[in-house]
């Protein structure tokens, strides 16, 4: 089983994804991605462990939600 944080990672992915979807694939995904990388810089200033598969997997997570709505929409 995954990790809790890395599950956490994915959904928050999947959140920003999805809410974020009506403006388009591009806008979502981007935000998905500008949030997983400030998240890990942010981590990276003494706030957390940063971790690149964290952001790896924040990323996935809001892939796989932009390809899941696209395929059933």
């Amino acid at each position: 089983m995954l990790p809790l944080d890395k599950i956490t990672h994915t959904l928050a992915g999947a959140a920003i994804a999805a809410a974020l979807l009506p403006w388009g694939v591009i806008p979502a995904l981007l935000a998905v991605i500008v949030a997983a990388v400030v998240k890990e810089l942010w981590d990276a200033q003494g706030h957390g462990t940063p971790d690149r598969i964290d952001a790896l997997v924040t990323v996935a997570g809001g892939v796989l939600m932009a390809s899941w709505l696209t395929l059933v929409s």
